[in-house]
């Protein structure tokens, strides 16, 4: 038997201890730094301004229904390829530095360019949707559009998609830097093989929209992704405007592995709050030899301790030692 001053136990019991772990692998990020390297400007400019990266057109009036006249953008290649893996998740981030007007939408886009198919998550002052392109963006099938007003600058953007075997589940978020990334937008729409239902054409300010065409998730494809930052532009005044510009910062892309579930067996000592010190310690029989477990994990409420052990050896005994 222990002696009555070696233990301070009340209850030792075996327990399985059940984590999951969720893997992040980084793909590529970018802080725009000077010279902005591997970027591509499409009808319009790129800058680097202030470590910010800064895209701006020229446009004329009323550009509100063809997406061609009224788009510009940055395109960059990165290190990934289809198809993306069952139930793994790729996703794109970048904060948003600010915009010069109201009607200029800020994009983020993921982007097959050898196929001329992709999505994008469109954000202005009160707008927010959700639509893919293909034809080499002539064509825009939307899936959502939503006038919400949110915070228009120092906000985070985030672009994710997640392959559920045949379907692409596409999740847009907006997060407020301001407010320690508090989450003040979110929005999750799954684009199937069938032909999904989509915005009628002039839904989105005038914006033309074509019907979803049947057929594979484009992120199921193995050409190269590129990641675009884009600039849209939906001047509904007939007076000519300023150049539009957007602004971007901090750009990362990750892609996350499944969950992976996993089970321990475990030893749970717990025990009354008491004053002293206590080393917990483990022996393969009450004779011993006892030797200090290493790397406990404890926890302390108002009324009692508690000690979690990973015990791959199911017979080990554990104690606690005071320490006059």
């Amino acid at each position: 038997m222990i002696p009555r001053k070696d233990i301070a136990a009340i209850t030792l019991a075996l327990a399985a201890g059940v984590s999951t772990a969720s893997a992040q692998t980084w793909v590529w990020s970018d802080d725009f730094s000077p010279p902005l390297v591997g970027w591509t400007p499409v009808h319009g400019q790129i800058t680097e301004v202030n470590e910010q990266f800064v895209l701006s057109a020229s446009f004329g009036p009323f550009q509100t229904n063809s997406p061609t006249a009224t788009h510009a953008a940055g395109v960059h290649s990165i290190p990934t390829s289809g198809p993306l893996p069952d139930n793994q998740t790729l996703e794109l981030r970048a904060d948003l530095g600010g915009a010069n007007q109201a009607d200029a939408w800020a994009g983020l886009h993921f982007f097959w360019l050898s196929q001329g198919q992709g999505y994008i998550f469109f954000k202005d002052q009160d707008e927010v949707g959700i639509c893919k392109f293909y034809d080499s963006a002539n064509s825009l099938a939307w899936f959502f559009y939503e006038h919400r007003p949110l915070p228009n600058e120092n906000v985070t953007l985030v672009l994710a998609l997640t392959r559920r075997g045949s379907n692409v589940e596409i999740t847009t978020r907006v997060l407020d830097k301001d407010n320690a990334n508090a989450l003040v937008f979110e929005r999750t729409v799954t684009d199937t093989p069938q032909a999904d239902p989509v915005l009628p054409g002039g839904t989105v300010r005038g914006s033309r929209s074509e019907p979803d065409v049947p057929g594979t998730p484009w992120p199921l494809v193995t050409a190269a992704t590129h990641v675009t930052l884009s600039l849209q532009w939906m001047n509904p005044d007939s007076a000519p405007q300023p150049a539009a510009q957007v602004a971007y910062d901090n750009l990362g892309v990750w892609q996350y592995e499944s969950p992976q579930l996993a089970i321990h067996n475990a030893v749970v000592l717990s025990w009354p709050v008491t004053s002293g010190q206590f080393i917990l310690e483990s022996a393969a029989s009450v004779e011993g030899p006892w030797e200090p477990v290493p790397d406990p994990w404890w926890r302390t409420n108002a009324a009692q301790n508690e000690v979690c052990i990973l015990a791959p050896e199911s017979m080990k005994l554990f104690r606690l030692r005071f320490v006059p």
